[in-house]
């Protein structure tokens, strides 16, 4: 991590805007939606001035990697659970409607 234009952030998570969908939860009120975000934050990786990850973290110990492109043809073979995840919320979403306004 040492090199010029390679760097590592923290952001705290905030559902809905800086959380992933499939982490996403919402609580439905009369006065309104209410966003929790399963993960507490997320350290993104830059290498060489370009996304290369970022791991979501909880408190309790629990964590998931999202891997850019980039990061996936650098590595061949990573951890699928950010993408498998993904892949399960999408397929649990109701299907969009026929008509468009």
């Amino acid at each position: 991590m040492s090199e010029a234009g390679n760097t590592a952030s923290h952001t705290p998570a905030s559902a809905p805007a800086f959380c992933p969908p499939q982490y996403t939860r919402v609580i439905d009120l009369d006065s309104g939606p209410i966003y929790h975000c399963d993960y507490s934050g997320a350290i993104s990786v830059s290498i060489n001035g370009a996304p290369f990850s970022r791991t979501w973290w909880q408190f309790e110990g629990d964590s998931v990697t999202e891997f850019s492109p980039t990061a996936k043809a650098q590595l061949g073979s990573w951890d699928t659970r950010f993408e498998d995840d993904y892949a399960r919320w999408l397929a649990s979403q109701p299907p969009p409607s026929a008509h468009q306004p």
